[in-house]
């Protein structure tokens, strides 16, 4: 069912192109004959030659060793399979020369990330070929090359939920990265758009978002209505059309429902946003919002992950 998956989604060919499974496969060698899959086991992979490889199956987990295994043999396009792994201690981070491309649910969580560049060193540099969606970033037209560069020192995206809410992570917000000065802008917005009524980004925004001396306009929008009033439900996108313009600095944080319309709509109103922080909210499941993740990432938005 997965290869077929991944066929379907133009992911996988063995067609002219080398690909390899990773582990125990002697349950599986009949599977991957068919599919034209190379088994390596732990003794061969040092004759596996660098860059020589379009697909990697690492089904028993994508961590630690197997990372730089993959990252040494993986060609830059190529495509490494895993399956998330829920039991761990660790909480595995998206290695920053990476794309998630893929998240589906048979069983487990089944990931397919994309090599976009080599591994860098770690003074954080990464190649122009990462995420070309920043490249359409509105902010980003009056900004000389190099400075562009720096949008991709995002942090690493989770690909596991942390223990608990609230856990702190170092967030490296886009002025900070970019050296911008804000008051460049016409105007500076902070919008905090939820379905229910209890949004609560406002005093997070303003005790912790470096405005450099600028002011912020802070906006709550209730997209999600309310019985007890009679206020209707309404479109974010409908409302940021009307109310935000591309030449303002604008910073959002939004339950990944309204997150989701703004991706999806014809609007394309995801591209008026700046700063994204994408809450993951109980009506979706985990794998979804990874998803959702990166394609506002493939919008040129500077996404973070909200855990309130």
């Amino acid at each position: 069912m997965l290869i077929k998956d991944l066929k379907k989604e133009g992911l996988f060919s063995s067609d002219g192109q080398r690909a390899i499974f990773l582990g125990n496969a002697k349950s599986r060698l009949p599977f991957l004959k068919r599919n034209g899959i190379d088994p390596v086991s732990s003794d061969q992979e040092s004759t596996v030659g660098d860059q020589s490889v379009d697909f990697a199956f690492a089904l028993e987990g994508f961590e630690d060793a197997s990372v730089r295994l993959v990252d040494r043999v993986l060609k830059i396009g190529g495509l490494v399979v895993t399956q998330l792994n829920t039991e761990g201690s660790n909480l595995f981070q998206l290695p920053s020369n990476y794309k998630l491309v893929y998240v589906r649910r048979f069983g487990s969580t089944i990931l397919a990330l994309r090599k976009v560049s080599s591994a860098k060193s770690q003074n954080g540099k990464i190649g122009n070929e990462i995420g070309t969606g920043i490249a359409s970033m509105k902010r980003l037209l009056p900004m000389p090359l190099e400075k562009k560069d720096v949008l991709h020192l995002v942090e690493d995206v989770l690909l596991e939920p942390p223990r608990e809410i609230g856990e702190t992570r170092k967030i490296k917000f886009l002025p900070d990265l970019t050296g911008d000065v804000l008051t460049q802008y016409p105007r500076r917005v902070f919008i905090d758009a939820g379905l229910r009524l209890q949004a609560n980004g406002e005093t997070w925004f303003e005790e912790n978002y470096p405005k450099k001396g600028s002011i912020f306009e802070l906006v709550k929008l209730n997209a999600g209505g309310n019985r007890k009033t009679g206020a209707k439900a309404y479109r974010v996108s409908g409302w940021l059309e009307r109310n935000v313009g591309e030449e303002e600095f604008v910073v959002m944080k939004a339950e990944a429902g309204i997150v989701e319309e703004m991706v999806n709509g014809k609007e394309k109103a995801i591209q008026l946003i700046d700063e994204l922080f994408l809450e993951c909210d109980a009506t979706k499941a985990y794998w979804e919002c990874l998803a959702l993740y990166g394609k506002v990432k493939d919008e040129g938005v500077f996404v973070h992950q909200w855990w309130g």
